[in-house]
């Protein structure tokens, strides 16, 4: 009966870890949850959104978030020149277009006209997303 009882408490905790990803960078890196949002920030600003879509239970979204995102380095990046935006593929309403087939999926964002013009997949470390984001901003700029 006791085992049961420690996988029950397990199965819960599990459960909140894995949906506290999306509302981690929310309130803790700065980051939109709204694609309307998002694309209004970006439209006054000039930056691109620069879109995460996780899932509700992914654990390679979760791994991306606190070992990648979270970072000092990478957030200074991400703040800087985009506007970061979460999203959850099974739980959040945006663009079907943008619905990727496999997650993590990172879509960058001209929010002139709304077109992705560079993506990224699955789970990166620290180093090698920020290359990414390096190249994502060297792309845009020369559109």
């Amino acid at each position: 009966m006791k085992i049961l009882r420690y996988i029950f408490v397990f199965m819960i905790f599990a459960t909140l870890n894995l949906h506290a990803g999306s509302k981690r960078l929310v309130e803790k890196m700065n980051y939109e949850n709204s694609y309307e949002k998002a694309l209004k920030k970006g439209q006054t600003s000039g930056k691109p959104i620069m879109m995460l879509i996780g899932q509700e239970g992914c654990p390679f979204c979760n791994k991306f978030e606190v070992k990648t995102l979270t970072k000092d380095e990478v957030n200074d990046i991400i703040q800087t020149n985009f506007i970061p935006l979460t999203l959850l593929r099974d739980i959040d309403s945006f663009p079907e277009k943008f619905k990727p087939k496999g997650v993590p999926t990172v879509l960058f964002i001209d929010p002139k006209d709304e077109e992705v013009f560079y993506k990224s997949f699955g789970y990166l470390s620290k180093q090698d997303y920020v290359i990414e984001l390096q190249k994502a901003i060297e792309l845009f700029h020369k559109k």
